[in-house]
C-alpha cells in the first residue's frame, strides 16, 4: 500500500509507525502534487492535515476532497484554525478523522489505514452536519469537531461548555442558530455514532460498549437508540447500514 501524506514533519513518524515497513509513504511537496498523486492513482489513500492549508491550497484540493475513488483521512491537531478546515473538508465529502494528541494515534491510524479508511459513523455524521457548523465561533467549532474523534463525547452539555469556554446560554443559542436540535442532541447523536463500530463491527459486548460511552446501563443505551434512530442496538446490523445509521442520526440532529 502506498500512502500520500500532506502533513507536518512532526506527524510523519506516527504515520510511518502505523503503516509498518511493508508499506510506502510518499510526501508531496505541495497541495497540487498531492492532488496529482490522487487523480493519477499513484496512491491507495491520502492522509491530509487540513490545518496546513491556505485558502488557495484548499481551493486547489476541492476536487480531491469531492472524489470518492481514493479515500482521504484527515489527520490533525484540534485547534481553532484546523477545526475550521476540517469542517470545510467534511462539507465536501465524508472523510475519516483522526485527531492528533487526543486519539490513540498510532493504533487508530493503523486500524483506519488497514481498513482502507472507510469513513466511520462519526465521520459520516460530521460530514452531514459540516455545513451547519460553519458559522459557529471558533472555540465552539473546535469543541464540536472534537466530538467526532475516537474518544467518548462529554456526557453532559457542561462538558462541551467547559471545552469551549463559552457560557452555556450562548452555546445553546449558537447551536440552535446553526440549525441543530439543541446542545443535548448534539452530544446524544455524537455519542450514539461512536457505538456503531464496537457494537456492530467488532461485536463488543453491549454492557462494555454502554459503560465505555457513558450509559449507566444497557437499558439506557437501548432507550437512547430507539429514541434517536428508531432501532434497538441488537437490531442495528439487521436493519441498518453504517450509512443509513448516520443518515438517521443526521435527521435527528439537524433542523434543516
Amino acid at each position: 500500500m502506498r500512502i500520500t501524506a500532506l502533513v507536518p514533519d512532526s506527524a510523519v513518524r506516527e504515520i510511518e509507525r502505523a503503516l509498518g515497513a511493508e508499506h510506502e509513504l510518499a510526501r508531496p511537496s505541495s497541495a497540487a502534487a498531492a492532488a496529482r498523486s490522487v487523480f493519477q492513482r499513484e496512491c491507495s489513500a491520502l492522509v491530509l492535515d487540513p490545518g496546513l492549508l491556505s485558502d488557495a491550497e484548499l481551493t486547489e484540493l476541492v476536487p480531491t476532497l469531492r472524489q470518492k475513488t481514493v479515500p482521504v483521512l484527515l489527520f490533525s491537531e484540534l485547534r481553532a484554525a484546523s477545526a475550521r478546515r476540517i469542517v470545510e473538508a467534511e462539507a465536501l465529502g465524508a472523510h475519516e478523522l483522526v485527531l492528533r494528541g487526543q486519539d490513540d494515534t498510532v493504533e487508530l491510524l493503523a486500524l483506519r489505514l488497514g481498513a482502507r479508511i472507510r469513513p466511520s459513523a462519526p465521520a459520516l455524521l460530521l460530514s452531514h452536519a459540516a455545513r451547519s457548523l460553519h458559522g459557529l465561533p471558533a472555540p465552539l467549532q473546535a469543541a464540536t469537531v472534537g466530538l467526532y474523534g475516537s474518544g467518548p463525547p462529554p456526557r453532559w452539555v457542561s462538558g462541551l461548555v467547559e471545552a469551549c469556554g463559552i457560557p452555556r446560554r450562548s452555546v445553546d443559542r449558537w447551536i440552535e442558530r446553526a440549525g441543530i436540535h439543541g446542545s443535548a442532541m448534539l452530544l446524544d447523536t455524537a455519542r450514539l455514532a461512536h457505538v456503531w463500530e464496537p457494537l456492530v463491527e467488532r461485536r463488543t459486548a453491549a454492557t462494555e460498549v454502554a459503560e465505555h460511552f457513558g450509559y449507566s446501563c444497557v437499558r439506557r443505551l437501548v432507550t437512547h437508540a430507539r429514541r434517536i434512530v428508531g432501532v434497538a442496538p441488537v437490531d442495528f446490523a439487521a436493519e441498518l447500514t453504517r450509512e443509513t445509521f448516520a443518515q438517521r442520526l443526521a435527521r435527528r440532529l439537524l433542523t434543516r
